[in-house]
């Protein structure tokens, strides 16, 4: 059994460990889960993402289970190497990196620019990255999130980013994460079939598996979402250990079910 969770909302908000969260993880790999964690987050690597679990929850994680945003952006590239311009985090540029694709500040130069929360954006960034969308860049965002759930609130996320430059050109992005088709195309690349979907948002997290018919959704409200808010997922649930409850209940049962249509 596959299942996909997200991470911010989920797991932690900021460093702070959602109650439970660690142990859940846990029973989910001792039960022999395939655990992927999908994130819209596109200011870290994968690497840096599997050693922020690992630190807050205790439970290790390896990167080849991590899949952003950002890399769903760069997958967008295809053949195009460059250079590109990026108005976002280490995230996107270590996507680039890996994917051998060249990086310019030149908005002249640029073939495409990938957008996503960028911790340093200032008014020179943002008008260099409109003036490489004048100039034709191709404009990816990685994810059009609002906001970015923390410890003690909401930051504005990856989306307000985004929507800056899409303001500012009148262009409308090309978006790359959940639960656009180019996340959904990058996870069944890593040869993920039935799956159950953990998140705290409706449009990204539930959407995400509403979009594939063979994925079903857990929405936790540890996140971002209220209980009013939450219409439409298969289950609502208080957190991640009430999911993991529901997840392993069900592998439980599709193991009987295996069992009781064999031969007697």
């Amino acid at each position: 059994m596959n299942v996909i969770c997200d991470i911010d909302g989920v797991i932690y908000r900021g460093d702070q460990l959602m109650p439970g969260s660690d142990r859940a993880l846990q029973r989910m790999l001792d039960a022999g889960i395939a655990l992927w964690f999908a994130t819209n987050n596109s200011t870290k690597s994968p690497a840096a993402v599997s050693e922020k679990i690992t630190r807050v929850t205790g439970v290790e994680v390896p990167p080849a289970s991590i899949v952003t945003s950002s890399q769903a952006a760069v997958m967008m590239l295809g053949d195009d190497k460059g250079p590109v311009m990026v108005l976002g985090s280490e995230g996107i540029l270590s996507a680039l990196s890996d994917a051998g694709v060249g990086v310019t500040d030149d908005p002249r130069r640029a073939t495409a620019l990938l957008v996503g929360l960028d911790w340093d954006l200032d008014y020179q960034r943002l008008t260099r990255a409109a003036d490489a969308v004048r100039f034709g860049a191709r404009f990816i965002a990685t994810n059009t999130d609002p906001t970015y759930p923390v410890a003690d609130g909401l930051l504005p996320g990856g989306g307000a980013c985004v929507a800056a430059v899409q303001v500012t050109t009148g262009v409308t992005p090309e978006i790359a994460g959940k639960p656009h088709p180019p996340m959904r195309a990058l996870l069944r690349s890593r040869g993920i079939g039935e799956a159950w979907v953990i998140g705290d948002r409706m449009d990204t997290d539930i959407a995400l598996a509403q979009a594939e018919s063979d994925w079903r959704s857990i929405l936790v409200l540890t996140g971002v979402t209220s209980p009013e808010e939450a219409t439409g997922a298969d289950h609502v649930v208080a957190d991640l250990a009430a999911a993991v409850d529901l997840v392993l209940s069900d592998s439980v049962e599709s193991a009987s079910g295996a069992r009781d249509t064999g031969p007697l």
